[in-house]
């Protein structure tokens, strides 16, 4: 029995020694790294605070999930903090992603995201925008054309004041700005390009940062300068949502135009709280960038501008715009 020991024990120490060499398919991969050939995206928005970036997000997930990818999405804490975004892409392209979306905070943040995915080798996508960036590469625009969709909203209201005032087009209109940058000059532009040769007068722009609150607040400030005031146009659903808030407080009738088409600004439209609203159907912007990105990943040819579709509702077409 003592001679049969040692070789057995000796065998046995050897097989346990060769499970453990090095560089063999059953060893465990290193924390974090990603299996062969799996594609991992990331979505990076400027915050999570509007619906519009929410219900983009669910869209590219579904669509990422479908597949078979990894899927994540990253956001600073709020809409001003363009440095913390662009931490956001850093983080994004340490992780070893296989390609980032990104909407920018402002002009400055994307440039810097689209540089340092150059460097990085790993291609950058840019949602909710068609315009180019002034350097870098960006492999594809996924969105609307925002300055047709703030003509819209300016044509809406072009139509919604002449209904008021018997068929000539004028009155007093306040714009809510977003934070400064290309999606406030666009959609603001092209709002106030539809007022062109009518008799209707800008009287306040101002920023309301995308958000509801300070969209509600402007407005109040608004309507004590301009009792008479006949229209608010926000650059965003939450801003042009506010400012119907400050208006039902303030007992006043006014009519306003949102843009995005989030549900609940929908619902909103539907229930005559907001007037009219831009829906750029966000849920399908998430799934076509994806769509587009797969379409890069597979060596096909994309872009470099994908458009997506916008439409103009009220309350006598939501429910045909929500089906």
């Amino acid at each position: 029995m003592k001679r049969l020991f040692v070789p057995v024990a000796l065998f046995a120490a050897a097989v346990l020694a060769g499970c453990s060499q090095p560089g063999k398919e059953a060893s465990a991969p290193a924390d974090g790294a990603k299996p062969a050939g799996k594609v991992s995206v990331v979505v990076i928005s400027p915050a999570l605070t509007s619906v519009f970036h929410q219900e983009f997000v669910k869209g590219a997930e579904e669509a990422a999930k479908a597949r078979g990818w990894d899927f994540s999405h990253l956001e600073p804490d709020k809409e001003t903090n363009s440095a913390d975004q662009v931490a956001k892409v850093q983080d994004s392209l340490q992780r070893g992603v296989s390609a980032i979306t990104i909407c920018a905070v402002n002009d400055e943040a994307l440039t810097q995201a689209v540089k340092k995915a150059n460097d990085a080798g790993v291609p950058i996508f840019v949602h909710n925008s068609i315009s180019p960036v002034p350097s870098g590469k960006v492999e594809a625009y996924v969105g609307y054309e925002e300055l047709a969709g703030g003509r819209k909203c300016g044509e809406k209201a072009v139509e919604l004041l002449k209904a008021k005032y018997g068929g000539t087009a004028r009155g007093k209109v306040a714009i809510l700005e977003g934070t400064a940058g290309t999606h406030t000059d666009q959609r603001a532009g092209g709002f106030r390009s539809a007022l062109e040769g009518t008799q209707i007068q800008v009287v306040a722009s101002q920023s309301a940062n995308w958000l509801r609150k300070e969209g509600a607040d402007r407005t109040s400030e608004f309507l004590q300068k301009y009792p008479d005031l006949d229209l608010v146009f926000g650059c965003s659903d939450a801003m042009a949502q506010g400012a119907a808030q400050a208006a039902k407080q303030a007992g006043k009738k006014l009519l306003t135009i949102g843009l995005d088409g989030n549900p609940d600004a929908l619902a909103d439209v539907k229930k005559g709280d907001l007037t009219a609203t831009l829906v750029v159907f966000p849920r399908k912007m998430g799934a076509k960038s994806i769509e587009t990105i797969e379409a890069k990943l597979k060596g096909q040819a994309v872009g470099p501008i994908v458009k997506t579709d916008t439409q103009v509702v009220d309350q006598s077409t939501v429910d045909a715009a929500t089906k």
